[in-house]
């Protein structure tokens, strides 16, 4: 008689590599929850590219993540004061929140004449929420890293999104739940002008909106204007922006100046 290998036991180390590698995930997306939650107001942090070869010139943007509150617009204020007439994008990644605050704060970028793209800054060395950090000393920034294009833009958030003068959301990112109505009609008609005054074609987008049951491709969001490309946010902070001629405004040149 001849005797077969079980093809069970046979696979069991493959199997429990991958139930491992299943447990690990799982476990650092539970640890992941309470920041999450945690996560209050929208923060603006300014971040320098860690992309190899950039420097000295590398890009840098503004990182946006958080829920829209209605101190946001004075919290982009302050940073775009700080940066001096600098357009840099910003890397937007936030639940929604306050719609009222959102429309402020379009109308802030629109003004400064900034470029919004949906994704998520992962952050290298000090994170942003990290008090008396010194890890990034002498690297020509106090945040590093590099934006990718993962995360969601929902809700309020996607009222910010349309006032950018580029407004990407690339592959890996979510664009959801974008408002048609408010809580009255008085400010279902503000809702309604801000769209307008953003050249989101509202009309039209509440037809498609009605039609796909909630859900647009990207490409459609791109045919009503809510967004100008199904672009990556590499687009806007990618290093080889930098080798244009002239570079864009945000990339910046670190010298031995900045470490005085």
């Amino acid at each position: 008689m001849r005797i077969w290998s079980s093809p069970v036991g046979a696979a069991t180390p493959r199997l429990l590599r991958v139930a491992l590698v299943i447990c690990l995930l799982a476990a650092s997306l539970l640890m992941e929850r309470p920041a999450m939650a945690a996560e209050q107001e929208m923060r603006f942090v300014v971040v320098r590219s860690n992309q190899a070869g950039c420097e000295p010139t590398c890009p840098e943007w503004i990182s946006a993540a958080g829920t829209i509150g209605p101190k946001t617009p004075a919290l982009l204020k302050a940073t775009l004061k700080r940066l001096a007439g600098r357009k840099l994008p910003l890397v937007l990644r936030s639940p929604g929140g306050d719609m009222a605050a959102a429309m402020e704060l379009g109308r802030l970028i629109r003004k400064s004449k900034l470029s919004v793209a949906v994704g998520t800054t992962i952050f290298f060395g000090c994170q942003r929420d990290q008090k008396n950090c010194t890890a990034n000393d002498d690297k020509g920034a106090a945040y590093i890293g590099k934006a990718v294009s993962l995360g969601a833009c929902s809700q309020a958030c996607t009222l910010v999104l349309a006032s950018g003068i580029r407004r990407l959301a690339g592959e890996g990112t979510i664009v959801e739940d974008i408002p048609m109505l408010a809580g009255n009609e008085t400010d279902t008609r503000k809702l309604v002008a801000y769209y307008y005054e953003m050249g989101v074609r509202y009309q039209s987008l509440a037809e498609r909106l009605r039609n796909a049951a909630g859900k647009l491709h990207p490409y459609q969001l791109s045919l009503e204007l809510m967004l100008t490309g199904q672009l990556p946010v590499g687009q806007l902070v990618d290093a080889e922006i930098c080798r244009a001629t002239p570079a864009p405004d945000n990339c910046r040149v670190f010298t031995t100046m900045d470490l005085e």
